[in-house]
């Protein structure tokens, strides 16, 4: 069976040398060998996330860390602040009413980000509201938020701020304690380059003093435990030791291409395949667009028609829309080890597609807008 090209928001592509990696014979995870290479792990992570906090590898994907730090930064019955914009960021929510957690949301539009003026008012109304948790890249709709804003106006009011940094961490400048984030998610499947099955939260000095005062019981999801063997260059349960040297090697492949490249690179592979869009004379849908992912609004009732054709006829599999945008919209992904010839792969298919359904009537536009977008930078 053949298999066709993941170009979504998640699971990305795997690199060769990563699968390579991850084919190697088993080694324990009680062992020096393997505490060296998660040591490097925890460093590297530092690296992408910009942060001199700890950062502990969960084996769970970025849901379990996300309920991870609600479950370990809050206690039943206090007050939060949540950031609506997506299916994703909706997922806070979600998991801060299932421990009893008085939720307040903050919403916007799916397509637009919520602004800083918003959450202002909402701690100006609920003053005693302990954390801000919030998305820094929504992935169902391709929308950045502004974190490092939301970051100061948490402070402002004695509050802790946690972000899911799942498709931004590797794709966007994630400035982890030059903004202030007093944890910041991140997942494997997204710009890590890996399979999914690993989490990673970097953890500020407020938030480990967190952990301290009255929280929800929790076991396997302990954070504060989780700190301890990291220090020791360990874990307390059994990790996902392939994947951990995945990571290993797929993080010593942003080193070596540098991180600012590997930004540059996401920007411009987001920005050719926007300009590609807009050539075709499609809408897009997010108005502060991220790095990870472009929406697209096609005419009603292609959206479904468009990823299968391209899957099927083209071996290139994008996303649909989820909840509220199911059916309306296709993602086209770049966040990952993508680069120019990748990109053009894709607009050549999603362009041929969307010929051949009638949505635009000649090929050519959109590749020659991605070709003059690489060449230009406009």
């Amino acid at each position: 069976m053949k298999q066709a090209r993941l170009f979504t928001p998640g699971p990305t592509a795997v690199p060769a040398e990563v699968l390579e990696t991850q084919a190697q014979p088993l080694i324990h995870h009680r062992t020096q060998a393997f505490r060296d290479a998660l040591a490097g792990v925890m460093r590297d992570l530092q690296y992408v996330m910009r942060t001199k906090n700890p950062v502990v590898v969960l084996t769970a994907s970025g849901s379990g860390a996300m309920e991870a730090v609600v479950v370990n930064l809050t206690a039943r019955g206090e007050k939060v602040i949540v950031t609506e914009l997506g299916k994703f960021s909706e997922r806070w929510r979600e998991i801060a009413q299932a421990y009893g957690v008085e939720v307040v949301s903050v919403k916007a539009e799916w397509g637009t980000p919520v602004m800083p003026d918003q959450v202002e008012e909402a701690f100006r109304r609920n003053s005693d509201a302990k954390v801000l948790f919030t998305t820094h890249s929504e992935t169902s709709t391709g929308v950045l938020q502004d974190v490092a804003a939301f970051a100061q106006i948490a402070h402002q009011h004695k509050a802790l701020i946690v972000v899911d940094g799942i498709t931004s961490i590797g794709c966007h400048d994630v400035d982890t304690d030059g903004w202030g984030l007093d944890a910041m998610v991140g997942g494997s499947q997204k710009g890590m380059m890996i399979p999914p099955g690993l989490a990673f939260v970097s953890l500020s000095d407020a938030a480990v003093a967190r952990m301290g005062s009255p929280r929800h019981g929790v076991y396997y999801f302990d954070l504060l435990k989780a700190v301890r063997s990291a220090e020791k260059s360990d874990t307390p349960y059994t990790p996902a030791i392939s994947l951990v040297l995945a990571l290993a090697r797929a993080l010593e492949m942003i080193r070596d291409e540098g991180l600012e490249s590997v930004i540059a690179r996401h920007t411009a592979n987001a920005g050719a395949v926007r300009a590609a869009v807009s050539a075709m004379g499609l809408e897009l849908l997010a108005s502060v667009p991220s790095n990870a992912t472009t929406a697209v609004v096609p005419p009603e009732g292609a959206a479904g028609e468009i990823t299968r054709m391209m899957e099927h006829e083209h071996d290139v599999k994008i996303a649909g829309g989820q909840a509220t945008l199911k059916g309306r919209i296709v993602r086209l992904g770049h966040i990952g080890h993508y680069n120019a010839g990748d990109m053009k792969t894709m607009i050549t298919a999603f362009e041929a597609v969307c010929r051949e359904l009638g949505i635009v009537e000649a090929t050519g536009p959109g590749v020659k807008a991605l070709d003059a977008f690489y060449r230009t930078g406009a």
